[in-house]
């Protein structure tokens, strides 16, 4: 399916464990991973539990908003997160949330 896209690019929104059996090199397009960090005792950290539930969330969104493009999900905002760009990277966008929901 990349193959047809007008900018080819893979949204990675399995966890860690099953992305692993991806072979990104093979794909011959850049992969973005978002990244789900809630504020905890004082500084920003992965909560496996609401990481897990904003990948559902953010593919709900996507779904939703039809996006067609990756760039758009800059603009995620569900339960309170928000992109945050001064932590993010070309390939890891990291979305932040200061109470959970």
């Amino acid at each position: 399916m990349l193959a047809g896209q007008r900018n080819p690019v893979l949204v990675n929104l399995a966890s860690e464990e099953y992305f692993k059996s991806v072979k990104p090199k093979k794909l011959n397009a850049p992969v973005i991973t978002p990244v789900f960090e809630d504020y905890k005792s004082g500084r920003y950290k992965i909560i496996s539990f609401f990481a897990k539930r904003a990948r559902g969330l953010m593919t709900r969104y996507a779904i939703d908003h039809r996006i067609e493009e990756a760039e758009a999900l800059k603009d995620f905002d569900l339960e309170g997160y928000a992109f945050t760009p001064a932590e993010s990277t070309a390939t890891t966008w990291v979305f932040r949330r200061k109470e959970a929901a």
